[in-house]
């Protein structure tokens, strides 16, 4: 789809732009850094997203005062070209930077996942086609990367791993030819000799005396010429031993960097089968546990059948319960394997809706048939005046005092809201699953 910058400004919703590439790149530029912002701080795609969809949110929201400040650092006059605070501005940077991030980590499911439920609430005008297009394309890449597919996990082929050869080494590289060190040697060892056709030769560099002739300079002359002659090939023996333990190092060096990289290539290979093995047997065994808590309805968190609560604090609990028997994130079939669930139970059918005030108002009044360990792992999960469907049952859960009344005319939720335990059941699971995503809880 396209950047939702340029269908905002098609849309007409944001002023003073008139064809200003300038104007329209500053604009971009503070929606490119408010996205570097949401890298660091995940957290905040939460509260993001809901501001960014609603039309009537308020100025003091953390990130309309996130998108004024940056843009501001872009654009230094930019008040000065609107009468009034231009909110769809501010808007369509939040929610470009969204899109910016959508397709990175499990952003795009945090965004679906806060969002799909709240975005019927919210009256939007000539945006809403714009904005349902941008959520359902966020939803389908969310379902894409929480399922993982079976058949493809180990059986592609593999590269074959191949191993450099060692340089050829010779043990000798001899420098001197053999017929040469005869030729020294018989030298050392007279002035001539008869070759094998029975010539006499005449040796070079003789010794100038026969053995019978005179011994003891006959061998001086012989040790002389011969201790260089062995000097020298010893020399050279040395020699070409260095270069070719040189060699044999550096073949050996090479062979053990082809070994290892040959059997480090094996373990990535492995770790990565492994790793996709692992996800699918976990996906697999998701399934397994949210069919097993669907036909047993019962509450690991209270050690009770939730037939034995309300429909109201039934439908409250089973999210967070059916949380724990899942990995994140989870795709769309399970959390309409909830609202089946919940809809089993007596009063809870999806034809039949409940005042949102009023559900809120039985669970604060109730809340104490819950175990207090579980309610104290409950945490408020948004800001008071910006709290979705969510946040308002954790407040209602852990505050036993709150002004239910004043909570939703603070929120973006009507106060005539009204809507089935299921649906109800389905929103929890769906935002409190995008806040575990963000927080790892």
């Amino acid at each position: 789809m396209d950047a939702i910058l340029d269908s905002f400004l098609s849309l007409g919703l944001i002023d003073s732009i008139d064809g200003n590439d300038e104007r329209y790149a500053k604009i971009e530029q503070a929606a490119q850094k408010l996205a570097e912002y949401y890298r660091e701080e995940p957290e905040q795609l939460i509260p993001a997203i809901l501001c960014g969809l609603n039309p009537n949110v308020s100025l003091d929201e953390l990130p309309i005062n996130k998108a004024k400040e940056l843009l501001q650092n872009e654009w230094k006059a930019f008040l000065t070209a609107y009468t009034d605070e231009p909110v769809n501005l501010y808007r369509s940077i939040i929610l470009e930077a969204c899109f910016l991030v959508s397709e990175e980590n499990n952003n795009a499911a945090i965004i679906w996942l806060t969002a799909c439920d709240a975005f019927p609430l919210l009256k939007c005008g000539k945006e809403e086609s714009l904005l349902r297009t941008f959520l359902q394309s966020l939803g389908r890449t969310a379902e894409q990367n929480a399922i993982v597919s079976g058949p493809e996990l180990s059986f592609r082929k593999e590269k074959p791993i191949k191993l450099d050869a060692p340089s050829d080494l010779a043990i000798f590289d001899k420098d001197s030819d053999d017929n040469d060190l005869f030729e020294l040697i018989a030298g050392a060892a007279g002035p001539q000799y008869t070759d094998e056709r029975g010539q006499n030769v005449t040796t070079q560099n003789p010794n100038r005396y026969w053995a019978h002739s005179n011994p003891q300079a006959w061998v001086r002359d012989f040790a002389s010429r011969m201790s260089e002659i062995l000097t020298c090939e010893i020399n050279n023996i040395e020699e070409q031993l260095v270069v070719n333990s040189k060699n044999s190092l550096e073949s050996l060096s090479s062979l053990k960097n082809s070994v290892e990289k040959a059997l480090n290539e094996q373990r990535l290979t492995l770790q990565r089968q492994q790793k996709e093995f692992l996800n699918y047997q976990k996906q697999e065994q998701t399934r397994i546990n949210v069919l097993w808590w669907a036909e047993a309805l019962y509450s690991a968190s209270q050690k009770e059948s939730y037939r034995s609560y309300t429909p109201e604090m039934a439908a409250v609990l089973m999210p967070y319960d059916l949380l724990e028997e899942i990995q994140l994130p989870s795709p769309a079939s399970v959390v309409f394997t909830l609202s089946e669930a919940v809809g089993k139970l007596p009063e809870c059918s999806h034809e039949r809706d409940y005042s949102f005030y009023e559900v809120l108002t039985e669970i604060r009044n109730k809340r104490s048939q819950f175990d207090s360990c579980w309610l104290e792992t409950l945490t408020s999960r948004a800001d008071e005046k910006n709290s979705n469907i969510g946040g308002l049952v954790v407040r209602a859960l852990i505050d036993e005092n709150c002004d239910l009344a004043s909570l939703i005319e603070e929120s973006f939720i009507p106060q005539e809201w009204r809507c089935s335990l299921p649906e109800l059941s389905r929103a929890i699971f769906r935002q409190e699953q995008a806040y575990r995503l963000v927080t790892g809880a």
